[in-house]
């Protein structure tokens, strides 16, 4: 309810500068994730380049990326550092973070298809992906860059869960 005058609109960087703040926050809710969202936007840019994106199109898929896991500021730790195998109702509570990242991100004006994009980095291509469940005739492809980005960082996050620290090659 703040006075319209009182609002402060952001910039391209203000914009680029708060994603790489909340990725950091994101990133250090647990010690499983350190620069998880940082290297998920790094390796998405490297993949949209390849593509031919374009300057815009390579700024809001780096967004994408630092934001696609704000939601899971909205999972308890004790389900994100859990050592070994989660329950059934463990990963069901983990596959909401991508509901949660929509409803975030997308709580702030002008960022309705990032928000859509960051949400969709667990999807799957036969559709039974998560949370929505979107087929690929409906999945962006800036969304299934993000989810082949995510993927490809995840095992530094798994093998520094098991104790072993794994390092990839720069993209």
């Amino acid at each position: 309810f703040e006075p319209p005058d009182a609002a402060l609109i952001a910039d391209e960087p203000q914009l680029d500068a708060i994603a790489a703040a909340f990725a950091q926050v994101v990133d250090a809710k647990s010690p499983w994730t350190y620069k998880h969202s940082t290297g998920v936007a790094d390796i998405s840019v490297g993949i949209g380049e390849v593509l031919g994106f374009g300057p815009q199109e390579l700024r809001e898929i780096r967004r994408a990326g630092l934001l696609h896991d704000i939601g899971k500021l909205g999972v308890s730790n004790l389900i994100l550092d859990k050592p070994g195998k989660m329950t059934d109702e463990e990963f069901t509570e983990l596959k909401k973070h991508p509901a949660f990242t929509e409803q975030i991100v997308g709580r702030v004006a002008g960022l309705g298809q990032l928000a859509e994009t960051a949400a969709a980095h667990h999807e799957k291509l036969n559709g039974r992906g998560y949370h929505r469940g979107i087929l690929a005739s409906s999945l962006p492809i800036s969304a299934r860059l993000l989810s082949v980005a995510d993927i490809f960082e995840a095992p530094r996050v798994l093998d520094q869960r098991n104790g072993r620290f794994f390092t990839r090659p720069d993209v």
